[in-house]
């Protein structure tokens, strides 16, 4: 059996609101966050300030946050 792959919707965050969206294929919800570069692991819950990424499941919507490596938020 090869890689399943789903889809996700990925957004990109600044205080809590929706910059980019996009709509792509991917194995987990770490990988669909990686299309937009490398990333940090799950934040838990939604942040409220500064910028993060979001990734939610199409089908389910389920929900996790990320955010780039390498960049300081509040």
């Amino acid at each position: 059996m090869g890689n399943i792959k789903v889809r996700y919707t990925v957004e990109t965050m600044h205080d809590g609101k929706a910059v980019t969206r996009q709509d792509v294929q991917a194995g987990s919800m770490a990988e669909a966050a990686e299309s937009l570069g490398p990333v940090k692991a799950g934040l838990g819950l939604e942040p409220t300030s500064g910028e993060w990424i979001r990734v939610t499941h199409y089908v389910s919507g389920r929900t996790n946050w990320f955010r780039l490596a390498g960049v300081n938020s509040a």
